[in-house]
């Protein structure tokens, strides 16, 4: 009987009906709700209660979420490390998952023997650097930052780690590897120039690609923790 009626999913509502049946938020000036087994859900919520969440640390994945998928689970990309050394895995390297834990191939391969047969070899392995491979995009995020704030705070580096998928540690340390690389090369940089003003007063240009260095964009790449 009233004026005006809301259509959703070829049913009627009234317009104060029509809300979320978790936070009873109104949702006609909403552009799209979601509805599942008759129940009306807002985008926030049907998210929360029925989006994908992280195999390793059930938490939700947001669409602007790294993620990384093995079979039917899908990781956030700082979630996806061996269970047993807690080292990331990279993109193409062999993986294992056994009762939903996921294994790097050195230590899938000890369990299927085993275990370990060398107790100093356990220690050796225990006690091995792990590197962190990053992927392209997270270099692009992470130089993108470096470029507008060399040193960030704690804050900034928890937000450029949510958005990498990478952790605070291997952020910070990234960062800290960075402003070392940069004031090394502008220390190189200065003795360059003085070595030319000392052999060649009247000689202002440089040759073509002075400041570039192609061997470090890998090694930028990588970072190294120890135990």
């Amino acid at each position: 009987m009233e004026r005006y009626l809301l259509r959703v999913n070829s049913q009627s509502w009234h317009v104060s009906c029509l809300r979320c049946c978790v936070c009873q938020m109104a949702l006609e000036r909403q552009t799209s709700c979601f509805i599942k087994q008759d129940n009306i859900y807002c985008r926030v919520d049907y998210a929360r209660e029925f989006g994908s969440k992280c195999a390793k640390c059930f938490r939700h994945i947001q669409p602007t979420d790294w993620v990384r998928r093995a079979r039917e689970h899908v990781y956030h990309l700082a979630c996806f490390a061996c269970d047993n050394c807690k080292r990331q895995l990279s993109t193409g390297e062999e993986f294992a998952l056994q009762d939903n834990r996921v294994l790097c191939k050195t230590h899938y391969v000890e369990v299927l023997e085993g275990g370990p047969k060398d107790p100093e070899s356990s220690q050796k392995a225990k006690t091995k650097r792990v590197r962190t491979t990053f992927t392209e995009e997270q270099v692009q995020v992470l130089q993108a930052n470096f470029q507008l704030d060399s040193n960030p705070d704690g804050q900034d580096l928890e937000r450029i780690a949510q958005i990498t998928g990478l952790s605070k540690r291997v952020t910070q340390v990234w960062f800290q590897n960075s402003r070392a690389r940069q004031k090394k090369q502008q220390q190189q940089g200065q003795s360059t120039d003085s070595s030319n003003s000392a052999t060649s007063p009247h000689k202002l240009s440089s040759s073509p690609g002075a400041w570039a260095n192609s061997s470090d964009s890998q090694h930028s790449d990588s970072v190294n923790f120890s135990d």
